[in-house]
């Protein structure tokens, strides 16, 4: 009885697992706190538009800076990197994508601290609706995930178009070109291997009894092996071979000018920026669990000449607003931003004043996006961009890291 009843539960999961449901997390949230928090920060990530038809061209555009306190066990940054975007599926062809201007289809490298614009140029494929992320695949590491915006495809999607015209002046349809040829050359190959699995299939005995005869032949185990076996393995050797030679001739003669994938590197060159005349000094870093409350205490230097205020905390794709300063409204309702969220005890800066302020960033969202994991890592340091702004509206883009203490109560 115990059996049936463990046989029936097993069966009821395994069919339940196959029912299609609809995935709404976000995917940064796999990701480590410190990892985010301390690789890069991305800025006023926006879309031209959040709701569109197949065929419509949509861009993603922002800013992104790479963390001066990069993990020591995470491959760098400044080696080899990607833009890339990270979308459920071919939901989106990509039509052009660039960082301060330079066409990103090669890799290229990122420096710590620097900051970069990006964009990228999208068309509307298939119908449905999307998580979008701009995301930075960096060589051994993986995707660095920016800020999700969601978007609505309509349409349908036989109405799709994807052609263009090659160098020759030939129109073709990417969505098809060359599916016929890679049908056939699948099928010729499988049917290939097919007969060669055949033939030795009907050899007897086969699998296990041959493999049990082998050992008792030991060192005369050869012998299994017939001349015709020889033979009909040298025929499927020479066809091999001929297919082979015979498909490069072929692509030769049918395509004789080739363009090869290229795997070459650019160099992107930072944004030109004025001389930040804002520095902080980080103090003190405490998270308190059981207020949800992240404390920064920090020593910053002005050597404007305006005032400034501390008017948005931003750490792993979070954003904390000090509504004093800021009126900043949510893209939709899971926008990773919270409008009041950011207070700050000390008031603004003067020019020429150095001065210690607290800061508070008190919101759900640490434990709703997993970030309150941080506490249970054994490299317990935290990065963040806090953003000062002037009277006139300067922004003054200022990142601190260090270690973090937690507390319990």
């Amino acid at each position: 009885m115990k059996t049936i009843l463990s046989l029936s539960i097993s069966a009821l999961v395994f069919f339940i697992s196959l029912l299609p449901l609809e995935a709404v997390a976000h995917g940064e949230r796999a990701q480590m706190p410190q990892l985010r928090m301390r690789t890069v920060h991305w800025l006023d990530v926006q879309v031209s538009t959040a709701k569109l038809a197949v065929n419509e061209v949509i861009t993603i555009k922002g800013q992104f800076m790479p963390s001066k306190y990069w993990p020591h066990h995470v491959n760098s940054i400044e080696d080899t990197a990607y833009l890339n975007i990270g979308v459920p599926g071919p939901s989106f062809v990509r039509l052009d994508s660039r960082v301060n201007g330079v066409p990103m289809i090669r890799s290229t490298s990122f420096r710590y601290g620097e900051l970069y614009d990006f964009e990228v140029t999208m068309k509307a494929r298939k119908p449905g609706r999307y998580h979008v992320h701009p995301v930075i695949n960096v060589k051994g590491t993986g995707p660095i995930i920016g800020p999700g915006i969601w978007v609505e495809v309509t349409g349908s999607f036989a109405d799709f178009e994807n052609s263009t015209t090659t160098l020759l002046g030939k129109k073709i349809d990417l969505e098809t070109y060359g599916f016929s040829n890679v049908v056939f050359w699948s099928a010729l190959w499988f049917s290939v291997g097919l007969a060669w699995f055949i033939y030795w299939l009907t050899k007897c005995p086969i699998i296990v009894p041959r493999f049990k005869r082998a050992q008792e032949l030991g060192t005369r185990a050869d012998e299994m092996i017939t001349t015709w076996d020889r033979r009909i393995a040298g025929g499927f050797l020479l066809l091999t071979l001929g297919l082979i030679a015979g498909g490069y001739l072929y692509a030769q003669e049918q395509y004789p000018i080739t363009t090869p994938l290229q795997t070459g590197r650019v160099d992107v060159p930072a944004i030109e920026r004025a001389p930040n005349p804002v520095s902080i000094k980080l103090i003190e870093a405490r998270y308190r669990i059981p207020g949800r409350s992240f404390r920064l205490e920090v020593e910053v230097t002005n050597r404007g000449d305006e005032p400034i205020t501390v008017g948005e905390f931003a750490a792993g794709n979070l954003r904390f607003i000090n509504s004093a300063v800021l009126k900043v409204k949510p893209l939709d309702e899971h926008d990773l931003l919270a409008p009041d969220a950011l207070r700050v005890e000390g008031g603004p800066v003067a020019p020429g004043e150095t001065k210690r302020l607290v800061i508070y960033a008190d919101d759900a969202m640490w434990e709703t996006e997993r970030m309150t994991t941080m506490i249970a890592s054994p490299d317990a340091v935290v990065a963040g961009l806090l953003h000062f702004y002037t009277g006139t509206g300067k922004r003054y883009l200022v990142e601190f890291g260090g270690p973090m203490i937690p507390v319990f109560g």
